[in-house]
């Protein structure tokens, strides 16, 4: 095996090991609300040192793309409330419902974007999926 591959597969076992939802299965990931809390008009956020509650109302852009993780690729969201933005990625947990609960309150985002942002692979694939003044 060469330096390069010996160097690339201790990068993944270790994205691996440090994945925030180890032994679960798929469907446990993609059910589980994870660090949000949901209410009518918002929800909050609660993990390590970020605590946020934001409304719904208030959420002026969201914006998507991948970061080039030089294996892998990792799906972002930034949400602009405000003068704030507040950026998230799909290893966060309660990211596939989060992505779930934004397409039912936003119904302008487009329902295939996270489809659509992982081809091709390792573009940036920058989106703007709402706007308020849309």
């Amino acid at each position: 095996m060469s330096w390069l591959k010996k160097i690339l597969k201790g990068f993944v076992q270790e994205k691996h090991v440090t994945n925030s939802n180890p032994g679960k299965s798929f469907d446990e990931i993609y059910n589980d609300p994870g660090v949000f809390t949901y209410f009518e008009e918002g929800f909050a956020i609660n993990y390590q040192e970020l605590a946020v509650t934001i409304k719904w109302e208030e959420i002026t852009q969201i914006n998507v793309y991948k970061a080039d993780l030089m294996t892998i690729d990792e799906i972002r969201m930034e949400i602009v409330s405000g003068d704030n933005r507040y950026t998230i990625n799909e290893e966060l947990p309660g990211w596939y419902q989060f992505v779930l609960k934004t397409k039912e309150m936003f119904p302008s985002i487009p329902k295939d974007w996270d489809l659509n942002s992982i081809h091709p692979a390792f573009a940036a694939n920058y989106s703007t999926i709402y706007s308020k003044e849309n």
